[in-house]
């Protein structure tokens, strides 16, 4: 039975799937799942190229999505998760979803978003920073809030208490462990339409695949919009209890008189949060005394991967927007080439003193520091032993050299290109490492400067597709140029068939470009992989 609609809930629909477009369009599906830590997407490049067809395309699904708000009416497809680094020694589970699903499930996300905004503490209050909703036309989020607005309020209320206590604190694995009845209960006692919460709910329970009760894809701003719902009566708790705060998404930043207070208020937030079944992160829970700003400088870099550098390597003349992402990390991987004033600092260091401090830096100091060293290695001295002493002191260190030694392969001569190829990927088993380790590699082994065939064969011929779709992805779509015809028609002939549609347009993309496959060849192999089935990105390619 069809579902009858006002007029003014047809125009929200409309309005919600408009701004989920665009910002598919332009943000891509997410925050994760790309360069330098992946490749780039054979979806946003089709995107770009056709935006017009994808907005059609994707208003058209998604609005009879919406109208029929039923799993079983119009469907969705199936997520797909992979791992990234966390740290040094973990990693987390993020979400790839399919950039027509992503668009639904923001849509969806946004018609709740008015209730969720309206239930939570004042934006006037300044004390929830996460995902506000803004009130420009053609916008989701409030700009004016975010991670830079949240630490400049946090430091705007260390600086007001210096002597007095400070909690540092997250949520463990926050996005991981949403409760979704939890969520559903929060959304209805709101007073969120029953129909789009009831779709949420069945998104996210056929997402789970195995029915599990809890858990949001990680990387989303539909996620990110309802991850806030949960954390209202955690929000109201702590200002009922008279504890000043601050927080963006799982960031807690506590403020007390005394320390016994700062205990007081970190056994209040445990319980509020049991409440919701979540839990403080203990490993980043620190409770210490204000001090001078340079002491809580050394303090901050414990838990922000190193903002406080000695020398600012990145420092430029221009402006530059500060992104924060979900799923943070401690693990460097955007390279950018260091400022005028930064360069001379750099050169004028010599190495025996820099490698000599390095050797001695804290665990927490390590992370600044390898900018540092790798902006000395392509600008000062380039000995490769500098890359071998990073990568054996922080194997995810690999990541940050990686994107630089792409981004500044023209200062290189091709011998040394061989011998920094070398000295990484000789530094460790990297085909033994657990695959989020190796798709750094996999960038440099696809690229011309430092192709090496070997490998990447080794891991398309060898991976167990069952590990992770995601990887395998990632193997032909960074190594494709590095795979022989033999290769590529086994690929076309036998591999594509039995992959998902996401695998198969890397797939279609590697032949349909390769160099090696003459223009007879490929029509054939290109003819069969399209009557597997109808794909809008693959009819696109």
């Amino acid at each position: 039975m069809a579902v009858s609609l006002t007029k003014e809930e047809f125009l929200e629909i409309e309005r919600a799937t408009s701004l989920a477009v665009e910002r598919v369009i332009e943000k891509g599906t997410d925050d994760v799942f790309k360069p330098p830590t992946f490749s780039h997407s054979i979806e946003a490049a089709v995107i770009s190229k056709s935006p017009d067809d994808f907005r059609r395309a994707a208003k058209h699904q998604t609005i009879a999505f919406l109208k029929a708000a039923n799993l079983t009416k119009e469907r969705i497809g199936a997520i797909q998760r992979g791992l990234v680094t966390k740290d040094q020694n973990s990693f987390r589970q993020c979400a790839w979803l399919d950039p027509f699903d992503a668009v639904k499930y923001l849509a969806a996300a946004y018609l709740l978003f008015g209730k969720i905004e309206a239930a939570r503490l004042h934006k006037d209050e300044g004390v929830v920073h996460s995902h506000r909703l803004s009130g420009d036309d053609g916008e989701i989020f409030d700009s004016k809030f975010g991670y830079d607005s949240f630490r400049a309020r946090s430091s705007e209320l260390s600086r007001e208490r210096i002597g007095k206590w400070k909690v540092v604190t997250d949520i463990a694995n926050f996005f991981d462990r949403i409760g979704n009845h939890s969520l559903e209960n929060h959304l209805t006692n709101i007073g969120c339409e029953e129909r789009y919460v009831e779709l949420i709910k069945e998104m996210l329970f056929f997402w789970a695949g195995d029915r599990r009760s809890y858990g949001v894809p990680v990387g989303s701003d539909a996620s990110r919009i309802l991850s806030e719902a949960v954390l209202l009566n955690v929000d109201a708790g702590l200002k009922e209890a008279g504890i000043v705060f601050v927080r963006y998404v799982d960031d807690f930043r506590l403020f007390t008189d005394t320390r016994a207070e700062a205990l007081k208020a970190v056994a209040i937030l445990t319980n509020l949060l049991a409440d919701e079944g979540l839990s403080l992160n203990s490993r980043k829970t620190d409770i210490y005394q204000i001090a001078t700003d340079e002491e809580i400088a050394q303090f901050a870099n414990r838990f922000a991967g190193g903002e406080h550098e000695q020398i600012n390597v990145d420092e430029k003349i221009e402006v530059v927007r500060s992104v924060r992402v979900s799923g943070r990390s401690s693990v460097s991987r955007f390279y950018r080439n260091p400022g005028q004033e930064a360069l001379k600092k750099i050169k004028e260091i010599p190495k025996q003193d820099l490698i000599r401090k390095f050797s001695q830096l804290r665990d927490d100091q390590v992370e600044s520091n390898i900018k540092l060293l790798v902006k000395y290695f392509v600008y000062a001295d380039q000995d490769v032993d500098l890359l071998k002493i990073l990568i054996e002191r922080k194997i995810t260190s690999i990541y940050y050299i990686s994107d630089a030694m792409v981004k500044e392969h023209e200062k290189f001569s091709q011998d040394k290109c061989n011998e920094i190829k070398d000295a990484i990927f000789g530094a460790i088993e990297w085909q033994k490492c657990a695959y989020p380790l190796q798709v750094p590699i996999l960038r440099m082994s696809g690229h011309p400067s430092f192709a090496d065939p070997t490998f990447v064969r080794s891991i398309v011929d060898g991976h167990l597709q069952s590990d992770s779709m995601l990887f395998y992805r990632e193997a032909i779509s960074l190594g494709a140029h590095c795979l022989d015809r033999a290769r590529l028609r086994k690929l076309a002939m036998e591999v594509f068939q039995n992959v998902p549609d996401f695998v198969r347009r890397s797939i279609y993309h590697a032949v349909s470009v390769h160099a090696s496959l003459s223009e007879d060849e490929k029509r054939p192999l290109l003819k069969t992989m399209r009557q597997h089935g109808e794909d809008w990105f693959i009819e696109r390619i």
